[in-house]
């Protein structure tokens, strides 16, 4: 009877321990104990009111823009450029799809360079159940365009759309080759687990890669899956852990697409999307506290601060975390998305109505 007592205490003890480490780590990974550093060497102007920025590429002189916002598809949705010597305004580009909503960018060149490609994680809205759809109302594609005159005056020309029953609750993509790229999706889970994944507890996302015929799972078990970003010598694969406060490098098998889990930065903020600029260096946005971020989610009132880190890489694999930019929420709130040309730098939220244009 003693040795019964004794297990039963200790099983329960175990339980007690096991509750305190997931309660500890949930409040760690959505930033309870975290303060947001605010200051920036440089000056900033609001470029444009749109609906809200989720991804940032650039090439050749321009800066593609997706537009759309986090709460829900608004007019004025779909893929913008601004040319960066200053000698152009923000402006949409025609050929996107009508329904077109863009929650992550990717951008692809030719061999040569001279053919700039655009793959976009288009969050459909619509009814029907198709494949890729979620709930009965909206469903989820890869759609690629190719950029025509992208030196003097850049034109989309849709390449097509690519749907699957996987792509559940995809956030970003990277393109890899001509027809061939990887997705951070989210994972199918029953309703009562989805919280769980959403507050880091357990891992909700994993990583799909496309090989130009179809969709296989590559990474799985990624907490919070968000940006994703290749390596100009295509050999590593990095990916904003939402939930982790981190950002992961996969070493990448060229001619498989298989991926190999190698180092990670653990950082102070939880990143979104993720941007590399011409000297290898990546530019990241996030949130120091994801109960800030939820609740302007449901409450514009709610402004939480937004906070830029510029990052370095070595071998492929991230190495050191710079504080660049912060405010408490007043020129921009929850930014998810830097991106970097010179001494130009581009500042965007998802959920706030703004692009930042700042000099460094």
């Amino acid at each position: 009877m003693r040795s019964f007592r004794r297990a039963w205490r200790m099983t329960a003890v175990m339980l007690v321990l096991a509750l305190v480490f997931f309660i500890g780590r949930m409040l760690w990974a959505n930033g309870l104990f975290s303060s947001a550093q605010t200051g920036f060497f440089g000056s900033c102007r609001v470029l444009s009111n749109i609906p809200g920025v989720t991804d940032i590429e650039i090439a050749s002189g321009m800066a593609y823009v997706a537009v759309a916002n986090a709460r829900g598809p608004r007019n004025g949705d779909g893929i913008y450029v601004l040319p960066l010597d200053g000698t152009g305004r923000l402006t949409k580009l025609a050929g996107t799809p009508k329904d077109f909503h863009p929650r992550g960018l990717g951008l692809f060149r030719s061999p040569d360079g001279s053919g700039i490609f655009l793959l976009a994680v288009n969050r459909r809205s619509g009814a029907s159940a198709a494949a890729g759809a979620t709930n009965g109302k909206v469903r989820f594609s890869i759609d690629s365009f190719e950029v025509t005159n992208p030196a003097t005056g850049p034109a989309l020309v849709a390449q097509g759309t690519i749907g699957s029953g996987l792509l559940t609750d995809p956030q970003d993509v990277a393109a890899s080759g001509a027809g061939s790229f990887y997705v951070t999706n989210g994972i199918a889970m029953p309703a009562f687990l989805r919280p769980l994944a959403d507050w880091g507890a357990v891992p909700g996302s994993s990583i799909l890669y496309f090989n130009g015929m179809m969709f296989r799972t590559v990474a799985e078990d990624v907490y919070g899956g968000r940006g994703l970003l290749l390596t100009p010598d295509g050999n590593h694969l990095l990916v904003a852990s939402l939930t982790t406060r981190s950002i992961r490098s996969f070493g990448r098998e060229m001619m498989t697409g298989n991926l190999t889990e190698g180092g990670s930065l653990t950082l102070d903020i939880a990143p979104e999307k993720i941007t590399l600029d011409s000297r290898g260096e990546v530019w990241v946005a996030g949130h120091a506290n994801l109960i800030q971020w939820r609740d302007f989610l449901t409450d514009p009132d709610h402004r939480p601060s937004s906070q830029v880190f510029r990052v370095s890489l070595a071998s492929g694999v991230p190495q050191l975390a710079q504080h660049v930019y912060g405010n408490g929420g007043g020129d921009i709130a929850a930014a998810s998305v830097a991106a970097s040309a010179g001494k130009r730098l581009l500042i965007g939220s998802s959920l706030d109505g703004k692009l930042l244009d700042c000099s460094l």
